[in-house]
């Protein structure tokens, strides 16, 4: 049985992060589906989120 990797945020070289009052991270891939990319307020998320361009790659 094949078991797919999901990737993880903390380890992406997309993942950029502004400090406004709070420390607002999100996805800057040009391929992302999703708008504003807002991935999480406070910590990056352990798991990246259905609309990443990464996890569409790895489950082609």
């Amino acid at each position: 049985m094949h078991m797919n990797k999901v990737p993880e945020c903390k380890e992406c070289e997309y993942v950029k992060m502004y400090n406004y009052r709070k420390r607002i991270y999100y996805c800057d891939n040009e391929d992302r589906t999703d708008d504003m990319g807002k991935l999480s307020v406070g910590d990056i998320p352990r798991v990246c989120p259905e609309w990443c361009p990464l996890r569409e790659k790895i489950n082609e």
